[in-house]
């Protein structure tokens, strides 16, 4: 059982971004400007990279008795055996507009933590993951946010704002 990002959820990466690096190689291009048409050309590569990579080469599965997490065209690794695993938190930082990040997706073990940003997946998805790793090991403790989607619950109306700065 293996979450993947939801593409959905990544529309800026093939739709916007690809726009400004269009219009990049597009004022290069009538401008005759070699470097601008090399930024252009860059920028729908780097564009390109994020997507592909989302689509293809992020996973967090269950493997041989560990939780992994692979990402960065399967450079990036973070591996924590199921057996050691005590505790699944749903860690937030503070956002833009005073608001809060997605969800983070921190999996303790007693040597190694795996750390997932959520914001490219649907919260559904990691609810069969949860199951199997309850399975694996039922000492797994869930805080209540993973307790929630776990459970079904429609977690979205229970984000809290931070705290405004009062200057």
């Amino acid at each position: 059982m293996a979450v993947r990002p939801d593409l959905a959820l990544l529309w800026p990466s093939f739709t916007f971004f690809p726009l400004a690096a269009l219009g990049v190689l597009l004022f290069g291009s009538l401008g005759r400007d070699p470097v601008m048409i090399g930024i252009g050309l860059l920028l729908l590569a780097i564009d390109i990279a994020i997507v592909v990579n989302q689509a293809y080469f992020t996973t967090l599965a269950l493997e041989d008795d560990a939780l992994v997490f692979r990402t960065n065209f399967g450079l990036k690794v973070e591996t924590v055996p199921v057996g050691s695993l005590q505790r699944v938190d749903a860690k937030r930082y503070p956002g833009a507009h005073s608001g809060v990040s997605a969800p983070f997706f921190v999996a303790r073990g007693r040597d190694t933590t795996v750390r997932v940003n959520t914001k490219p997946y649907r919260l559904k998805a990691f609810v069969p993951l949860l199951e199997l790793l309850r399975r694996a090991n039922p000492r797994v403790e869930l805080d209540e946010f993973w307790s929630a989607v776990a459970a079904g619950k429609d977690i979205s109306k229970e984000i809290a704002l931070t705290p405004r700065s009062r200057m």
